[in-house]
């Protein structure tokens, strides 16, 4: 009898505990609902991030034949679309925003466009390699509630959970004064307007180096081989598609390059082992130092021209040797 009425004690102090928990945390949980329901706001709509918009209209409306460039920073700052259209006569589609995005969203967000005939190169940054294909970031989680909400198709629920984690800081962002303000000022280089009629961000290419901004970066984690293994499953995809993947290497500050050296050789290594069409080598795209413009990934506009060569070589060797049709 006394052991029963303490469990009635206990079960009743239980209850009142988690009355008294939940009438302190609703007001918390009700003002992170009410933020990440409110819309964009001004600084937010001038994000980079917001470019996915225009680029998913070019990926829609782009005639073939196509080429599409998926990758992160390393690409969006490195290219120059309209030099790989004259070359190939090929119509380029740069899709690249940033990597924390991660690989499996650029891809899935990018396969729903695909048609007969494409050629997609994707170019992920080293680091992509070591990281979870699910590893949630702002610059996703923003993506889907900033830019469109039904970009959460493109997440699957291990993505979705880690994202979670993010939103009360998101959700207090909308109730953030300088988010309003009149006179937001958009970025003059990570902007949604940084980037051309191809997706190329452009805007860095008649600026000054900016050298003291860059840290070099040394890869870590360990080798993540489930990349390599959905790299393959996007590849048979594509196959189905009638569409071509190619793979090929990041441009990298020299300096950044060597200090992580056995990390991009695992990853070369892996990739000669996959069966993937792969072009170009780590090597010939590592970039001197003077090359670069703000970070390891972002080549000056020197840079982007020698980069740029080197893709459109490598593409034509792939395409002649192949005799495909577009080559």
């Amino acid at each position: 009898m006394v052991f029963f009425t303490q469990n009635i004690f206990l079960s009743h102090n239980m209850r009142k505990y988690i009355l008294k928990t939940s009438l302190f945390i609703s007001p918390f949980i009700l003002f992170v609902i009410i933020g990440v329901c409110m819309p964009t706001t001004p600084r937010a709509s001038l994000s980079l991030l917001m470019a996915e918009t225009s680029k998913n209209t070019l990926l829609q409306n782009t005639p073939l034949p196509r080429i599409i460039f998926v990758g992160g920073s390393n690409l969006s700052f490195g290219l120059n679309s309209q030099e790989i259209k004259d070359s190939l006569g090929l119509n380029p589609i740069n899709t690249s925003i940033q990597a924390s995005i991660g690989i499996k969203y650029m891809m899935d967000n990018t396969m729903k466009y695909i048609r007969k005939g494409d050629i997609v190169v994707l170019v992920p940054e080293y680091q992509l390699y070591y990281n979870s294909l699910n590893q949630g970031s702002k610059e996703l989680m923003r993506t889907v509630f900033d830019v469109n909400f039904y970009n959460i198709r493109n997440l699957n629920i291990i993505q979705f959970i880690n994202i979670l984690p993010l939103l009360p800081e998101y959700a207090f962002t909308k109730f953030k004064p300088s988010e309003y303000h009149p006179k937001v000022d958009e970025d003059d280089i990570y902007a949604v307007n940084s980037f051309n009629q191809y997706g190329d961000a452009f805007r860095h290419w008649t600026k000054k180096d900016q050298h003291d901004k860059i840290v070099p970066i040394q890869l870590k984690n360990e080798f993540n081989p489930r990349v390599i293994d959905y790299l393959i499953f996007q590849n048979k995809k594509l196959e189905k598609k009638g569409a071509v993947l190619l793979i090929s290497y990041p441009c990298f500050q020299e300096s950044s390059y060597l200090s992580s050296l056995e990390r991009i050789e695992k990853v070369e290594k892996e990739l000669k082992k996959s069966g993937l069409n792969i072009i170009g080598t780590p090597e010939r795209y590592k970039m001197a130092d003077t090359l670069m413009f703000n970070t390891p990934y972002h080549t000056n506009k020197t840079g982007v021209d020698r980069r740029t060569k080197r893709v459109i070589e490598d593409i034509r060797e792939f395409l002649t040797s192949t005799n495909h049709l577009y080559k």
